[in-house]
């Protein structure tokens, strides 16, 4: 890691709102533009770049960067977005079933579709790692407890807690928010 970038991360740490200020103006807009290549919409590119920053900031004292600031930067951006679609595909599910079972049925019609990608997506950032993980494993890319128990080296017991303990989080996190999707989570989980 080169020296200025040493200093403004050493300046992070230290609460340097200068040094952090100054880290946010050097990449925000290319990591904006980054998050609209891989995908998304230029106001939830920015959003998700916002977060990051905010997480940045949040966790200074806790934050291990072994490669440049850089790296570090862009590969949390990839990281996020790749999280953000796979929501979108778990409102696609439900989008499919709920047409299904209630057929005349637009949920978009009470929230814009970006708004709840924005929500959902947001709703399991907020859980612990290991959980946000676990439940990850189980309902973005499909795998079975005993997979994700092998996988993760902790008992099949413990991936049912951690998917139970997510969808409770996500549902309150969803109420708070004043999000009228309950049935979205009745129905998926």
């Amino acid at each position: 890691m080169d020296h200025r970038c040493q200093n403004i991360l050493n300046g992070i740490r230290a609460g340097d709102v200068a040094s952090f200020k100054t880290l946010f103006h050097d990449y925000y807009p290319m990591l904006c533009h980054f998050a609209e290549k891989n995908g998304l919409d230029i106001d939830v590119a920015e959003d998700i770049v916002q977060d990051l920053f905010v997480k940045l900031w949040e966790n200074r004292n806790s934050i291990t960067i072994s490669s440049s600031i850089k790296s570090y930067l862009f590969q949390s951006t990839k990281n996020l977005c790749l999280n953000y679609l796979k929501h979108g595909e778990v409102k696609k599910k439900f989008e499919e079933y709920a047409l299904h079972i209630y057929p005349g049925y637009y949920y978009n019609e009470a929230i814009e579709e970006e708004e709840l990608n924005y929500f959902i997506y947001k709703a399991v950032e907020s859980l612990p790692p290991k959980c946000r993980e676990v439940f990850q494993l189980s309902r973005f890319e499909g795998k079975s407890n005993d997979k994700i128990s092998k996988e993760m080296g902790i008992s099949s017991k413990t991936v049912n807690n951690q998917i139970g303990k997510a969808v409770k989080i996500i549902r309150q996190f969803l109420i708070d928010n004043e999000i009228l999707v309950f049935i979205f989570l009745m129905l998926i989980f």
